[in-house]
């Protein structure tokens, strides 16, 4: 793992000009100083949704630090390429408060976004400094907070924002619910970046070529990290059953959590001819080259993997996990089953054995997610809370 020393943002009075807003009264101001807050940079859908984020801002309204409280990663080398500052919060986790503060103080943002429940306790750290406070909820529920004073961790994510932001209605409905957020709730989606007819046709030919899948071979994919969570168990257990039905054969993609050997074993016990991929550049390439997509998580966030599949038209089965509710329309843009096995199993069956409704769901899904899910227009939404109210008040 790469480690840097920590960087320091530009202070507001020594911003550099290009880029400045011109005022009514035509003074020139600095784009806004704002920090940003997320726990690591991993090769992960959350992480490649924050990377949108700072791709899409206005350079000339606002000035962002990226502040990361775990490990650096994948994402790293991208965020720095757009030019934004990254701070990496050494120590336990109070001292990273402190240092957080202190970086604040010193360099006076305009507003803090924390990306993740788990990173919404920094907001806490910023009280009194009037800086406006933005959360963000990605998994159901608390699901990505530590076991651990779970509930203080739970009351700590959202007594210190001023906004709070749910990429699903399900999370939202769930933090009302709970009556622990007094602050603004908002639903905003996930964005996706659909590649063109063409270069899905292309990467479709490129992995297929790869993996050594015929023209004819009806090939499942499912991406993901292989830890519990994903419970890819339930995804050789779907491919053995539909494997008895008909021909087909599988790949699984994903950085190995400690998962992999266990799964390999059992994929040779059940006699299931699949392809574990390891870490692949980009996801969204090797999707391409599937003939249906199979999500059997436990629990996610909103699955960004599965509007990347949509979005390639793909069509997708997956177990009802949170958000699906908002991305999926049953029978129409996807199949959604319970985690039984058998009810996977025979949604993935009607997949294979019938081309026709495979073209018209995946065509379904990628209309609904164009219409949906534009990067650049969910981006603008997240800025937008960014701005200060008419009130003044953070």
């Amino acid at each position: 793992m790469v480690q840097v020393p920590a960087q320091t943002a530009p202070s507001r009075s020594k911003a550099p000009m290009i880029g400045r807003q011109r005022h009514a009264s035509g003074l020139v101001r600095a784009p806004e100083p704002i920090a940003v807050m997320v726990g690591q940079l991993s090769q992960g859908g959350s992480e490649r949704q924050l990377y949108s984020f700072l791709a899409h801002r206005d350079p000339a309204r606002w000035s962002p630090v990226l502040y990361v409280s775990g490990a650096l990663g994948f994402w790293e080398g991208p965020v720095r390429a757009l030019g934004i500052p990254i701070v990496l919060l050494g120590g336990h986790p109070a001292a990273k408060m402190v240092r957080f503060r202190v970086a604040c103080r010193e360099h006076h943002p305009a507003c803090f976004f924390s990306w993740s429940s788990y990173t919404n306790p920094y907001g806490l750290a910023l009280a009194g400094m009037g800086v406006r406070r933005i959360g963000s909820f990605r998994n159901a529920g608390f699901a990505d907070l530590p076991q651990r004073f779970r509930g203080l961790w739970s009351r700590a994510s959202t007594a210190g924002l001023s906004v709070a932001v749910c990429n699903s209605r399900e999370t939202r409905e769930t933090l009302l619910a709970c009556g622990s957020a007094s602050q603004q709730v908002v639903y905003v989606p996930n964005g996706v970046e659909a590649p063109s007819i063409g270069q899905s046709a292309a990467w479709r030919r490129e992995w297929r070529a790869r993996l050594g899948i015929g023209r004819s071979e009806v090939l499942v994919a499912g991406v993901g990290r292989l830890a519990p969570q994903k419970n890819f168990a339930r995804f050789l257990d779907v491919i053995a059953l539909v494997g008895a039905r008909a021909p087909v054969r599988a790949v699984i993609a994903g950085e190995d959590m400690g998962c992999r050997p266990a799964l390999e074993a059992r994929a040779a016990r059940l006699g299931v001819a699949v392809t574990f991929a390891g870490r692949v550049p980009d996801a969204r390439e090797l999707i391409c080259a599937a003939d249906v997509f199979l999500l059997t998580s436990d629990h996610e966030g909103m699955p960004n993997v599965l509007l990347e599949a949509m979005s390639a038209g793909v069509p997708c089965v997956t177990t009802r996990v949170n958000a699906v509710g908002d991305m999926v329309r049953q029978g129409e843009t996807g199949l959604v089953a319970g985690h039984e096995t058998g009810a996977l199993a025979d949604h993935v069956a009607r997949l294979v054995a019938d081309e026709a409704l495979r073209r018209r769901i995946g065509a379904n899904a990628r209309e609904a997610v164009l219409r949906g899910h534009d990067p650049a227009g969910v981006a603008a939404r997240l800025w937008e809370l960014c701005e200060p109210p008419p009130s003044g008040q953070a």
